[in-house]
């Protein structure tokens, strides 16, 4: 039985694919046929998980490979659900990576994605989604129908580091996005030595620029095209090299690189919302002995 012994457990928009398929290159990985095999996100919405065999094949052509990885950014919002799931199968050395993005740029970067994927109208403002997720409780969000309003909340860190922590330890590696953007070689040695691995044998320590959220120049387009990735999305769950050639060749045909600018007023509300999440995000981090970003320091 192969299963994954490391896991990219968060966060969404934080450069996760990028470090997923950096990680990936190393002849001492061995990645899971898909990023995202989703696998334990059920109980984070109080539903079970798939039998085993369905997460075994994600890791079947698994060699002698030391590390089996794949990566859910969504996993650390399910806290100790999730935890569990992972703990009853896979094995008891399961290293965690979670890669933190400063609040407010991650916010925005949510926004925007959900905008694109049309899961919010386009001509709705920062302050009127804010104002809407605003309105929605916890139980709201235990629904993943809810899970596009979740660009505040998701920035909330503290809510759910704790939990990971008790859990993993020292299996626990946190990494921040500015430096993984910056600095791709540091934090890939840190990692390197983290999983055990020779950073040496990484064929490059550039890092992969992969998923940026991407506009699009026709909405009907993008609502067929996004229409038909639902309906496929198991099968070509199970076949992402299928599914990169048309991502590739889609995004040439009606991809817009075309970015929407954070207003100020939006970041001015959203650096003063995130004070206090942020102040005990930095207490929670000192507590565990844990290198602060930058965006926590002073």
């Amino acid at each position: 039985m192969i299963l994954a012994n490391a896991i990219i457990a968060g966060v969404n928009k934080a450069g996760t694919t990028s470090l997923f398929v950096s990680l990936s290159s190393h002849p001492e990985v061995f990645p899971a046929a898909v990023k995202e095999t989703s696998y334990f996100l059920p109980p984070r919405w109080g539903q079970p998980i798939e039998d085993q065999e369905v997460y075994e094949a994600y890791f079947s052509k698994a060699d002698t490979e030391p590390i089996r990885l794949e990566a859910t950014p969504a996993y650390f919002y399910g806290g100790q659900p999730v935890i569990d799931a992972m703990k009853a199968i896979l094995p008891s050395n399961l290293k965690i990576l979670v890669v933190l993005r400063e609040p407010v740029e991650r916010f925005w970067s949510f926004f925007t994605f959900q905008k694109a994927r049309l899961r919010i109208p386009e001509e709705m403002s920062a302050l009127e989604y804010l104002a809407k997720s605003d309105g929605l409780t916890d139980s709201d969000f235990s629904n993943p129908s809810q899970e596009r309003w979740f660009a505040f909340q998701g920035g909330c860190y503290a809510d759910y580091l704790p939990v990971w922590h008790e859990a993993l330890g020292e299996n626990l590696e946190i990494i921040y996005f500015d430096e993984l953007m910056k600095q791709p070689q540091q934090v890939l040695e840190q990692v390197a030595r983290f999983l055990n691995i020779d950073s040496e044998l990484f064929p490059s320590l550039e890092l992969a620029r992969e998923n940026q959220t991407t506009g699009y120049k026709r909405s009907g387009l993008q609502r067929f095209a996004l229409a038909v990735n639902t309906r496929l999305e198991k099968f070509l769950r199970r076949h992402y090299g299928l599914k990169e050639k048309l991502r590739s060749m889609y995004y040439r045909i009606n991809g817009s690189t075309k970015k929407e600018k954070m207003p100020e007023d939006i970041r001015a509300v959203l650096a003063d919302r995130y004070q206090a999440p942020n102040a005990q995000l930095r207490s929670q981090l000192q507590a565990m002995g844990r290198k602060l970003p930058r965006w926590l320091e002073g």
